[in-house]
């Protein structure tokens, strides 16, 4: 890829207004959790194999909804009659369900940005040749 490596900033909020973390214009979804293959602008490939935004999501969810279920769990042990915890509780799991796509990009941009940082990234619309083989 000829142009320059984006900002880790820019590829965050790209992913996290659910965007192509190359271009910034192609939606990665068609609906609200099924992935595009390739990105409707620019054609890039949005994951090299499946399954690639497995661990930048372990991440991203233990950093946001670890620390809220420990606290929701203090809440409820030391007032276990408060209407406090049944309001936390609910809107942890509001943000736990409403976020999925947005953390969804925001992996997806991890991944993009730290592939091209390692030079792991081919061209977007590069076609691999199968390479000759030798005649025996």
């Amino acid at each position: 890829m000829n142009e320059p490596i984006p900002k880790l900033k820019t590829v965050l909020w790209r992913g996290w207004r659910r965007r192509c973390p190359h271009c910034g214009e192609g939606k990665i979804y068609k609906g609200w959790l099924e992935m595009h293959d390739r990105c409707p602008h620019c054609n890039f490939k949005y994951l090299a194999d499946q399954g690639d935004l497995w661990a930048y999501l372990v991440v991203i969810d233990r950093a946001v909804f670890l620390f809220p279920l420990v606290v929701l769990i203090y809440f409820r042990l030391n007032n276990p009659s408060s209407v406090w915890f049944y309001v936390s509780a609910a809107l942890v799991l509001f943000g736990l369900i409403y976020t999925f796509p947005h953390r969804n990009g925001v992996g997806l941009g991890c991944d993009y940005y730290f592939r091209r940082h390692w030079g792991d990234l081919a061209e977007p619309n590069a076609t691999t040749k199968p390479e000759d083989s030798p005649k025996s």
